[in-house]
């Protein structure tokens, strides 16, 4: 959920808000990190180049923080439109013994107006 996050010239980001918008408040998850039963949502070429790179970089990320994805059940990114019409985006992780962990992100700041493209 970055500016700078671009894949063949265009912002994962506003792909993403689209998603979110379509979705009327029903939240878009970005699995990094899940149970081997949970089905992960199917998106784009864009945005799936994206995650994967981002989960290539996972490992470092994890490190730098001294943690071990050994220790972490779920790890997924939540975007979703809010009912005061805010884009919002969460970082949600769970550890083995079920603690959840969930973070609001607002780094991001879509400054621009909203207009739908659907």
């Amino acid at each position: 959920m970055s500016f700078e996050n671009c894949v063949d010239g265009e912002l994962v980001f506003q792909e993403l808000k689209e998603l979110a918008v379509k979705a009327k408040g029903e939240k878009i998850s970005i699995y990094w990190l899940y149970p081997e039963n949970k089905i992960a949502h199917l998106f784009s070429k864009r945005i799936t180049k994206s995650i994967e790179y981002y989960k290539k970089w996972l490992p470092k990320l994890l490190t730098q923080h001294e943690l071990e994805a050994s220790v972490i059940a779920e790890l997924r990114t939540d975007i979703y439109i809010a009912p005061n019409k805010q884009l919002e985006v969460q970082a949600y992780a769970r550890d083995l013994n079920g603690k959840e962990y969930v973070k609001n992100i607002y780094e991001f700041a879509d400054f621009e107006p909203y207009e739908s493209k659907l």
